[in-house]
């Protein structure tokens, strides 16, 4: 299928993610019985996410109006609809093994089964948080998975395209979503949970720059978790997940790991009915111990996990930012929107991976995440930060309107003045920023990267960069206010 996000929001329509066998059957015999507590609907809801999400889009249509509530949970949902739409259900919903075909069918189980794992950590991490309501965390947990539930369900080939790129080609999964879809996952959940007022949480752990709230966090780590987990336990970014999570909890990490490994063999438990290999499985592979090596056998390993395929640029996107920019009257009024329209437009139209706007916390003295684009919920660049004090090459940027870009040709001059932290944050030797100004004032940066150090910036998205940020500042300008309120 070769849509695009919006055909696909349009093809998707107010179809049904199908629920398993077991789960209708549960469900039968749930409403055959006089007195069933609720707490066993629960536990069956909580095990298949596809009824998950439709109890959650069912709850909350039927509250929308003058006199809404946001239905978050599944016992609110319960609650809403009543026995007597429950008991419809079986014959309402679609099975996924009448539904779909072998390879959809996997696909879509696959997905079920990593959702649920990220659910229960998540959930964990909550409790142990003391979060007032950890049924919200696990249900919006699940819900991330939407996007990519329905494109198993239609086009499970495109998965598998996204998969091996990612594995044979280094490409990080974002990127490699958007070059074989167009768009990434989660921008087709976020639109579907527009649609569908899903629950704000959701879309709150859809945007990377909200790293900065707690109950986000925590459900960005376990869906990063559940699906490095589901490739492999031992690769370098499944552990600084998990080191990620020990820090945020502040626990040790060897405690940590032993917690996440206990609770996937109880999900493996739960979530036999699924009929796919559980991640716990992996844990039984012990890696080997890694030989030292010499200094070149390092260059040559991190020549071997460079990305062999770049963004391309698309320079129809830039020129169509750039008239958004430049047309008499601006398409939207609001900040954070016309500054996530910036970055999308920077990201497509210039081949730039990674894009943050960061807001200047003068107070604080910091550059802080206010829309990040292209980082694949990345726990540890999620929380994206620049400390201004002591004086670095940022807070110089500050100064006036200017940019500066690394590269090959002038690191050694530049990366000196780059804080430390900053350095470890990015994973990476080159990048452009620039400055930008409102009636004179700093309000912030735009930053941009190829992600990967095969991928190197030059002059020309330097100059197409340079030219989107004065653009923006002037656009900037032309606003009533700066209003940074999420839309």
């Amino acid at each position: 299928m070769d849509l695009s996000l919006e055909e696909w929001v349009k093809h998707i329509g107010h179809k049904a993610v199908p629920i398993q066998e077991a789960t209708i059957k549960a469900l039968r015999q749930y409403c055959a019985r006089e007195n069933a507590s609720v707490s066993e609907l629960e536990e069956t809801v909580n095990m298949d996410p596809g009824l998950v999400i439709h109890l959650l889009r069912l709850g909350n249509a039927k509250t929308s109006g003058s006199l809404s509530t946001d239905i978050t949970t599944i016992p609110q949902a319960l609650m809403i609809l009543g026995i007597e739409q429950v008991n419809e259900l079986p014959q309402r919903l679609p099975g996924i093994e009448k539904t779909l075909k072998d390879a959809a069918r996997i696909r879509l189980l696959k997905t079920f089964a990593r959702a649920y794992h990220a659910a229960r950590q998540a959930t964990r991490w909550a409790n142990q948080r003391r979060d007032m309501t950890p049924e919200e965390v696990f249900a919006a947990t699940q819900l991330h998975f939407l996007g990519e539930m329905f494109v198993a369900m239609y086009a499970p080939a495109l998965l598998d395209q996204v998969d091996k790129m990612r594995n044979e080609k280094n490409i990080a999964s974002e990127e490699a979503q958007f070059i074989v879809l167009g768009f990434t996952l989660d921008q087709l959940t976020a639109k579907l949970a527009r649609q569908w007022k899903l629950p704000n949480l959701l879309l709150e752990a859809l945007h990377p720059e909200n790293a900065k709230f707690p109950r986000a966090y925590g459900i960005m780590l376990a869906v990063q978790l559940a699906r490095g987990a589901a490739v492999d336990w031992y690769t370098e970014k499944t552990f600084k997940i998990q080191e990620q999570a020990a820090k945020w909890l502040e626990m040790d990490l060897p405690e940590l790991i032993t917690g996440t490994h206990r609770l996937a063999v109880d999900v493996a438990r739960e979530s036999a009915l699924y009929g796919v290999p559980p991640a716990v499985l992996g844990l039984a592979y012990i890696p080997p111990v890694p030989k030292e090596k010499t200094g070149t056998q390092e260059s040559e390993s991190i020549e071997e996990q460079e990305a062999e395929i770049c963004l391309m640029p698309q320079i129809q996107s830039l020129k169509l930012l750039l008239g958004l920019l430049t047309q008499k009257k601006l398409a939207t009024e609001n900040t954070y929107e016309l500054i996530s329209q910036v970055l999308k437009g920077l990201h497509d139209g210039i081949g730039l991976n990674r894009v943050v706007f960061a807001r200047l916390d003068a107070e604080n003295k910091l550059l802080k995440a206010e829309k990040i684009i292209g980082v694949d919920n990345d726990p540890l660049f999620s929380r994206f930060e620049i400390n201004l004090e002591p004086a670095n090459l940022f807070s110089r940027l500050l100064e006036k309107a200017q940019a500066v870009l690394i590269n090959d040709q002038n690191r050694t001059k530049f990366w000196p003045l780059v804080p430390k932290e900053f350095q470890k944050l990015i994973s990476t030797n080159s990048f452009i920023a620039m400055s930008i100004f409102v009636d004179e004032k700093p309000v912030g940066l735009i930053y941009a990267d190829r992600r990967n150090s095969s991928c190197q910036l030059d002059e020309q998205a330097y100059k197409y960069f340079k030219t989107v940020c004065k653009q923006t500042s002037q656009a900037l300008q032309r606003l009533p206010t700066l209003d940074f309120s999420h839309p």
